[in-house]
């Protein structure tokens, strides 16, 4: 090609990819929302101001509780009316509507899972002026819709798949809510995994690799299931080692859509009297989920005759999910309770119902749910369930180390799972309560509003109290413990009802003057009601307590500081772990205690992101699991792995006691111990971090693990990587106060992270600070999209509103009239 040519044909390129892009970023401004000026808004009945702050923080002020919620709605939906259409359309199954066939398996699951008829159901128990207020909300959702389909200023998003967002309701936001708290139960997996892991190595092996806490092992299995999967073993070894029916892994599409997805992390404290500077009480909370394109949280303050609250909001759900009102402060911890069971079902051989003690058989109950999909014609979803549970065989998938997948299993039995969401929610009505509360005690009778999620309430008030208060409906059982499946075939297993909320652990200015909760264990070993089974590691717990201890007299400053603590207690106990074996380990292998020395054992155990010691320990976890693991479990470490993202793991116990009875590779002539596996995994971890950083001066974590917040079209060919944010060089760990958890075998990909930070400060609301990873706003272009992550990443908070912005930092007001 002539030379004139070529260029002439680069120029042509240059100048289409400019116009389009310069086209793509006027489509996308044009979407934004300003914040100064006025606006008339049919429906509202009287003005409502709008005071923008730094970061574009909104102070709502209105006359009526009702005109309030219709202008959060308004106001919310103009910086995330695309992330709360994808919410919705997620946990209704309706994501096909939009995207097509290749959602499907997530629409067939959250069918499956029944999150829409929950939310019909305590939809239909809210007061009339419960259901009132979420109506306002809607018709602000509405109002914007309506404007912005009419002047053509929907988000870029919406062009993209040339869709329109559809008439937000009340059950919408329901909906919203009834995800999140499906996200905080985690035990449907766990039971799967023990299956698949049962039917590779017994019953009784299995159960090792799902401790309960440090040094306390899991409940006994069944007598009744073990001698059933006895059977079953031999046969599934007998047809090899292949899935059984399968679907493409649910929580990679959701992950991929920028989603929540289930998390089990969380950090809260409370501190008051002699543990402060002051004797005034501080609360510190950062709740700790994957992280997305826009960020869950939206930042607000509301003001009303009868409601005065600022704080982050859940978009889609009106009110503040954490926040304090003028009395009080409040935040969550996932409390890691079990609240899903598995009953294994034995199918008669009519195929069309269960087996029941004493000969006797129940029919399979049947219901249809249609799923439209965009251009291809609507599905039949025939969805199954017996008196124990739904039936979830036909929504497993194969396991892809994704954090959300749900393992697939070659039985011939039937899987119903049995959760708490029998009973209608009243959670709106609990938050309502709560942003109108005035009292420890109030916070505390609120939250049990709260039946379908098992949460930690941690509050603080002005007078100088601190709470904590337990949510949710934990089930009464059987005989079984509930940390395995149990047979459904045998009388005696099932649930016998739930255990009344006055059992739910409640602490109020306990001694000690200190309340800490980071997915740890909150009761005692004895406690009457067993909250749950598999519990997380207390490090992170007993992380914050030996910083609140070495403090002294704390102020507001010290907590955030402690919220960036990054020193890892699982590297301690491998350090001291590896001391215990220094003479097995020399003897057996001394270049693999040379890397020890060099790499681990004069570390700190801080995972700073500039730490090459850190990196080493990073990649050493992996190949620890590898090493104990891999020659029994095969394809299986990856289900078993991923249950540490969720729970104290067995290689945490591992590294505390010098247990195991997985030391022995089974594919050697020889008998290995402790000193050969620590040999073959320092070894491992040397060699990927050489080949992953062949220059050893570049060695350090943040070269290695990376953080990216995912958007819904972050896969998209060329432009992908204008809506993900990212990748970022991270340091942190899954232990660490300061969390960035990856997934156990892939370490260099952070998936859950710190959704916001906040310090509240009760005796002077004005000191409260807080940050979020990204910004307030979903649009492509906007510059208040990411203007908070250079301080989430390095620390720094900013302080949250109250009582508005001054005039000094308001960057303009938005005033709302009523329209016709």
């Amino acid at each position: 090609m002539p030379r004139r040519i070529l260029v002439l044909v680069v120029a042509i390129l240059v100048i289409a990819i400019s116009v389009g892009a310069a086209g793509l970023f006027l489509v996308a401004k044009g979407g934004e929302p300003s914040y100064s000026g006025s606006l008339a808004v049919p429906g509202l009945e009287a003005p409502v101001r709008v005071s923008y702050g730094p970061h574009a923080i909104p102070t709502i002020e209105a006359d009526s509780l009702h005109d309030l919620l219709f202008a959060q709605g308004y106001v919310v939906a103009r910086e995330r009316m695309w992330q709360m259409d994808l919410l919705r359309r997620l946990a209704g199954g309706r994501l096909a509507e939009v995207f097509g066939v290749r959602v499907l398996p997530a629409d067939r699951f959250f069918r499956t899972m029944g999150l829409d008829r929950e939310a019909e159901r305590s939809l239909a128990v809210l007061n009339l002026e419960e259901m009132s207020l979420l109506e306002s909300y809607a018709a602000g959702v509405n109002a914007y819709r309506t404007e912005a389909a009419a002047e053509r200023r929907l988000p870029l998003e919406y062009l993209v798949v040339r869709a329109e967002p559809a008439p937000w309701t009340p059950q919408d936001s329901l909906l919203i809510g009834g995800y999140m708290a499906w996200t905080q139960s985690y035990n449907l997996r766990a039971e799967l995994t023990f299956l698949r892991l049962a039917a590779r190595i017994g019953a009784e092996r299995a159960r090792e690799l799902f401790p309960t806490d440090a040094g306390i092992p899991a409940p006994e299995v069944s007598s009744e299931l073990v001698r059933e999967l006895a059977q079953q073993q031999g046969r599934i070894r007998m047809r090899g080692d292949r899935e059984g029916p399968t679907i493409e892994p649910v929580l990679e599409i959701v992950d991929r859509l920028g989603l929540p997805l289930p998390a089990a992390a969380s950090n809260g404290w409370a501190v008051n009297g002699p543990r402060t500077a002051d004797g005034a009480a501080l609360l510190a909370n950062d709740p700790h989920l994957a992280g997305s394109m826009p960020g869950i949280w939206y930042m607000l303050e509301l003001i009303a005759p009868d409601l005065h609250v600022a704080g982050a909001n859940l978009p889609g759900v009106p009110l503040v999910m954490i926040g304090h009102n003028r009395d009080l402060a409040w935040g969550f911890t996932s409390t890691i309770a079990d609240t899903q069971d598995i009953f294994v079902e034995r199918l008669l051989p009519d195929g069309m119902s269960v087996e029941r003690a004493g000969g006797r058989s129940e029919p399979i109950a049947t219901r249809v749910e249609r799923i439209s999909v965009k251009g291809a014609e609507a599905l039949d979803l025939i969805i199954r369930s017996t008196g124990n549970g739904v039936i979830v065989n036909d929504i497993l998938g194969p396991i892809t180390k994704t954090p959300m997948d749900l393992p697939s299993l070659d039985t011939p039995h039937l899987l119903a799972l049995r959760e708490t969401n029998d009973l209608p929610d009243r959670a709106f009505a609990g938050l309502l309560r709560l942003n109108q509360a005035e009292t420890l005690e109030e916070a505390g009778e609120a939250i049990l509003e709260f039946k379908h999620v098992v949460l930690n309430l941690m509050s603080a008030h002005r007078d100088g109290g601190i709470a904590l208060q337990v949510s949710g409906i934990l089930p009464q059982r059987g005989k079984g413990s509930g940390a395995f499946p149990s047979p459904g075939w045998v009388d005696g297993y099932a649930w016998q009802g739930l255990i009344p909320q006055t059992r739910n652990p409640r602490r109020v200015d306990p001694p000690g003057a200190a309340l800490i909760t980071a997915n740890n264990r909150i009761v005692p070993v004895e406690y009457p009601v067993t909250i749950s089974n598999a519990w997380m590691a207390p490090f992170r717990a007993e992380r914050i307590a030996e910083r609140l201890d070495a403090a002294g007299r704390l102020t507001p400053e010290a907590m955030a500081e402690i919220q960036t603590d990054r020193i890892s207690t699982q590297a301690r106990l491998a350090q001291a772990a590896l001391r215990r074996i220094e003479i097995d380990l020399q003897a057996v292998d001394q270049a693999a205690w040379n890397i020890a020395a060099e790499e681990l054992l004069d570390w700190d155990g801080d995972m700073a992101g500039s730490s090459r010691p850190a990196a080493f320990f990073a990649l050493l976890e992996p190949a620890l699991y590898r090493a104990l693991y891999e020659d029994e479990l095969g394809e299986d470490l990856d289900a078993m792995t991923a249950m540490a993202m969720f729970a104290y793991s067995p290689l945490q116990e591992m590294l505390r006691s010098g247990r195991s009875s997985f030391w022995d590779d089974v594919t050697t002539s020889w008998i290995e111990g402790p000193a050969e596996i620590w040999a073959r995994a320092l070894k491992a971890a040397k060699a990927d971090l050489e080949a992953r950083i062949p220059n050893p001066d570049d060695a350090r974590l943040d070269r290695i693990r990376t953080l990216t917040f995912p958007h819904a079209f972050g896969t998209l060919p060329l432009v992908g990587r204008l809506f993900n944010v990212g990748p970022i060089g991270v340091g942190g760990n899954a232990d660490t106060v300061n969390v960035m958890k990856p997934m156990p075998l892939a370490p260099e990909e952070s998936v859950f992270i710190p959704s916001m930070r906040v310090v509240y400060t009760p005796a002077d609301w004005a000191g409260t600070r807080g940050v979020l990873p990204l910004g307030q706003s979903g649009h492509l272009f906007s510059p208040h999209r990411t203007d908070q992550l250079e301080a989430w990443l390095t620390g720094q908070t900013f302080a949250w509103p109250w009582n508005g912005p001054s005039e000094q930092e308001a960057i303009g007001i938005l005033m709302l009239a009523p329209g016709l």
